[in-house]
């Protein structure tokens, strides 16, 4: 479930001077002055056409020609659980979808493959935002492997129904929109791009881009094929984006679904938003495994098709490696002050929501 970055992206998002007023999305979108950011090469970089490629995906492989829009389901085959299972039949993100980015500086170079379902939940949701507020990119980082099994810093992802979606983000204070970048983001909704953490200079402020990223999340939650189960998210976030969608008026069945299939888990999803998927009702056929909740809504679906639900195993304490000591490296005085500053959220108390445990 965890995506770790590279210390830098995990330990960004320091205190800052009062953040100036937020532009109105439109605004955001008719800014034309370009960043002059030391960083600015390094976010051109990762939105380059030369930079989306997948490692280790041969240009003749079939697969890499397969189109997710029309691929019928049952070309991949989900089993067991998100925590210990694997994957028949991936697909891996497509290249030339719009609006969207196979991040190339993902934590695992090889983790761009799911099921048929997810990735193209992810296709339809970049087309959405991209179609009704254009100028952003959705960037995605990891998926899993080409045949699931255990993924390298995250306790599940071994199924194909997991994938780690970097948010929408604005450059602050220019307000463009800019590819998504691992920077955790504070309760205001701003973050910080550390560039050398000993170096205060190339640092590079964000805002979270909260139209577009409820935008990407209403349209996966209005995706039926998709049955999204869970999206793992830190608390302060999830209250923002929850209070937009009241306030543009969002459909109440997708606020309600959104608030029951949100929450924080111990590492606090502040720099990225982690989805998983329900098995769908042929792959619980072949070995597919949910893990909790079981809404009452997927229950009737269920009971609806004539299918009982299929649990996993609950994961044992002491399955995971342990942690390996890590020296501190030099950073300067802001990352440090974050650093304290995410203790505030990091270990907070959840409010006791349904189906949030």
């Amino acid at each position: 479930m965890r995506s770790f970055w590279p210390l830098l992206l995990t330990i960004a998002c320091g205190p800052r001077p009062s953040a100036p007023e937020r532009p109105l999305p439109v605004e955001a979108a008719a800014v034309a002055e370009e960043s002059v950011s030391p960083r600015a090469a390094v976010v051109e970089a990762i939105a380059s056409e030369d930079a989306r490629s997948h490692p280790g995906l041969a240009p003749d492989d079939p697969v890499a020609a397969l189109d997710p829009l029309t691929a019928p389901g049952s070309v991949s085959t989900s089993m067991g659980g998100p925590n210990d299972g694997r994957l028949s039949g991936a697909v891996p993100l497509p290249l030339d979808a719009p609006a969207l980015l196979s991040n190339p500086r993902r934590p695992n170079e090889t983790a761009y493959w799911g099921t048929v379902e997810l990735v193209r939940m992810l296709v339809r949701a970049a087309a959405v935002v991209e179609r009704e507020l254009p100028g952003g990119t959705l960037t995605v980082n990891d998926l899993g492997f080409r045949e699931g099994g255990d993924i390298p810093h995250h306790g599940s992802h071994t199924a194909g129904r997991d994938v780690d979606v970097l948010f929408y983000l604005l450059d602050a204070p220019a307000g463009a929109p800019r590819p998504g970048i691992g920077a955790p983001l504070d309760p205001t909704g701003m973050g910080t791009d550390f560039g050398e953490l000993v170096d205060p200079s190339d640092d590079v402020d964000v805002w979270l881009d909260v139209p577009r990223t409820w935008r990407f999340v209403q349209a996966i939650l209005e995706d039926e094929e998709a049955l999204v189960q869970r999206i793992f998210v830190v608390e302060h976030l999830r209250a923002i984006l929850l209070a937009h969608a009241e306030a543009i008026g969002a459909p109440e069945a997708v606020r309600v679904r959104f608030a029951d299939v949100t929450c924080q888990p111990s590492y606090p999803h502040d720099d990225h938003l982690h989805v998983r998927l329900f098995c769908t009702d042929e792959d619980l056929g072949a070995g597919c495994a949910d893990g909790p909740p079981m809404y009452p809504w997927r229950r009737a679906q269920l009971r609806a098709a004539g299918i009982a639900p299929v649990f996993a195993p609950r994961a044992r304490r002491g399955d995971s490696p342990p942690a390996e000591a890590r020296e501190e490296p030099p950073m300067h005085e802001r990352v440090r002050a974050f650093l304290d500053l995410r203790r505030s959220w990091e270990s907070a108390p959840h409010p006791g929501r349904p189906y949030c445990r």
